[in-house]
């Protein structure tokens, strides 16, 4: 019973994942029609076979992995009963789900400075008389990875006469951010309709920093409150280590029972469940 429960909030969980990811695809699709840049598909397909990988690089499977080899081991070489074997094969790949969301995040947060500090480095050349390609040139020398690749690969292409709103639609296709969406739309709409281009990037720097800031600010509020969530998961381990160490075979014997195999896996699905809800809190003010 427990195992069919167990099985059934896995379930519910990756058609969650699936329904966002599926919903956030569009929402991006719509804005790219929105703005008359065509779909995603197109601006990849028109990018060229030797373009870079996207950023950030996800690694999802590792949390699949780690969560299937952790209940494998527990079932086999731990001998812990399936339910609670399975439970905490969730648990061990929520945890790494979140190590994996938390190295994105960071990636994502080092990209975003390096686009703010760009931006203004293009301002003051175009502000100089410079170019497009020449403000580009100046800012691949001051900035390095992980945006210098991608500025490389714009202005690349717009030194082959590439069209620059291609280029820049391919950019934000390879590294699918809020901060170079918004980039890459002021440009377009700039070579749509004129105006001082000098002025819109300042704009848009403005933003970036902005957000930048902003997400900042809610990390640091939120960390209290993952350290309140690590200290309470943690002390139920402690708290069951204790007992098992002052009463071992009461505490195998509630185990061993059915109940108390329900429970203990119950109480590891929820803690799963509690790290994915406190982790879309988090995100969701972004």
């Amino acid at each position: 019973m427990i195992g069919s429960l167990v099985i059934l909030v896995v379930a519910a969980g990756m058609f969650f994942v699936w329904y966002e990811r599926r919903t956030r695809r569009f929402a991006v699709e719509r804005l790219s029609r929105m703005i008359g840049k065509g779909s995603e598909v197109e601006a990849r397909d028109a990018v060229p076979a030797r373009a870079i990988t996207s950023f950030p690089p996800r690694h999802r499977v590792v949390a699949y992995s780690a969560g299937v080899v952790t209940g494998a081991l527990l079932w086999a070489v731990a001998r812990v009963p399936l339910p609670i074997a399975v439970a905490g094969g969730v648990l061990a790949g929520v945890l790494a789900h979140l190590v994996e969301e938390h190295i994105g995040g960071e990636k994502t947060d080092q990209i975003e400075s390096q686009l703010a500090a760009a931006i203004y480095l293009m301002v003051s050349s175009l502000r100089a008389g410079a170019s497009l390609l020449a403000a580009f040139e100046s800012a691949l020398e001051e900035v390095g990875p992980p945006l210098r690749p991608y500025f490389q690969e714009v202005a690349g292409r717009i030194r082959l006469g590439d069209d620059p709103r291609g280029a820049i639609s391919a950019l934000q296709v390879h590294v699918p951010i809020e901060t170079f969406r918004l980039f890459a739309t002021s440009l377009a709409v700039h070579w749509e309709v004129g105006g001082s281009l000098a002025t819109t990037l300042s704009s848009v720097g403005q933003t970036v920093r902005a957000r930048i800031e902003l997400s900042r600010r809610v990390r640091a509020q939120a960390v209290e409150a993952q350290a309140s969530v690590a200290v309470v998961l943690v002390m139920a381990y402690v708290l069951g280590f204790l007992m098992w160490r002052t009463n071992p075979d009461r505490l195998e014997a509630f185990i061993s029972t059915s109940i108390g195999t329900s429970l203990v896996a119950a109480v590891i699905v929820l803690q799963a469940v509690g790290l994915i809800w406190m982790s879309k809190l988090n995100r969701s003010a972004f």
